[in-house]
């Protein structure tokens, strides 16, 4: 196998325009949800480099995955999600010991915030592997690899509008929405998503699901109508310990925002614009209640190859 040295890779985090959360559905300690996934422009920026297994980072890392990042708060071992991919290729295509390999992120989407960052990260690294080594990994091998990484992963690999079910990898591509901007505003919390699902487990309220009705909509492209039956059922679950979140979307709304809405498991809150006027104003209007606010936009995939 004659593999290729570096490349770069741009990895976007995605939204969660619709959560339905089922309760003690299943037995693997994952959630059942039905979630509207969308890409956004906000993404991170990785690099991988592949070393000989005689270079000095084998050496130094006998695991053979050396990892850095810019964000002090990102994991370099085992528990980044980043690692468990590369592992995976390592092990599963007996790379390891042959090859070590040096993955530096460029971390611009925030941690724990319910935006998928570590899991487009991942989704990143497994589409890198596969390039740089020449596999020619099967779509279904490879989306299976993404969801023995996580649940997110899958839909990361993909990107675009997703219909997603299962505990997320069941993934139905829809239509692309339409171009919007997307306003993001995060408080700095940090919220774990298996918190904040144990959390619904307690005091979160089953709802029936509307995802037929909303992916009709898409189809449809009556976003008008989308728009306005947006919800995520772990909101009022993070809204408990966060009340920022509430007093975010109330502004954004006033400011102009054709709907607002926190993203997975929080504290994210996104607000779609109609036009880039708009989404300065709300953009700067959150400032204030915010300790990072960005602009983005939908955008039709997850993951783009930079050189």
């Amino acid at each position: 196998m004659k593999a290729k040295n570096i490349l770069k890779l741009r990895a976007s985090g995605k939204i969660n325009l619709y959560l339905n959360v089922s309760k003690n559905g299943r037995t693997d300690g994952y959630h059942e949800i039905k979630s509207i996934m969308q890409s956004i422009s906000l993404s991170d920026e990785l690099t991988f480099e592949i070393l000989k297994g005689n270079e000095s980072y084998n050496s130094q890392y006998k695991n053979g995955i050396y990892i850095t990042c810019n964000n002090e708060d990102i994991p370099l071992d085992e528990k980044n999600l980043v690692h468990k991919a590369a592992a995976l290729i390592l092990d599963g295509y007996d790379l390891r010991g042959k090859y070590s390999i040096k993955i530096k992120i460029g971390k611009h989407i925030p941690v724990c915030a319910g935006l998928a960052g570590g899991s487009t990260n991942a989704a990143a690294t497994l589409v890198a592997l596969d390039r740089l080594f020449d596999l020619k990994i099967e779509s279904a091998d490879m989306m299976n690899l993404a969801g023995e990484v996580g649940s997110d992963v899958p839909f990361c690999i993909s990107g675009g509008t997703i219909l997603a079910e299962g505990r997320g990898e069941k993934l139905s591509k829809l239509p692309h929405l339409p171009f919007y901007w997307i306003v993001l505003a995060t408080n700095g919390c940090k919220f774990l998503s298996g918190d904040v699902y144990g959390k619904f487990d307690l005091i979160g309220a089953e709802k029936k699901s509307i995802h037929e009705e909303l992916v009709n909509n898409i189809i449809k492209r009556e976003f008008t109508s989308f728009f306005r039956k947006l919800q995520n059922d772990l909101e009022d679950v993070v809204a408990t310990e966060d009340r920022e979140i509430l007093a975010v979307k109330g502004k954004a709304s006033e400011l102009g925002a054709i709907a607002t809405q926190m993203t997975g498991s929080g504290p994210t809150v996104f607000a779609f614009c109609d036009d880039l006027k708009t989404a300065i104003k709300v953009y700067e209007g959150l400032k204030p209640l915010s300790s990072a606010v960005f602009l983005s936009h939908t955008t039709p995939d997850s993951l783009a190859i930079s050189n």
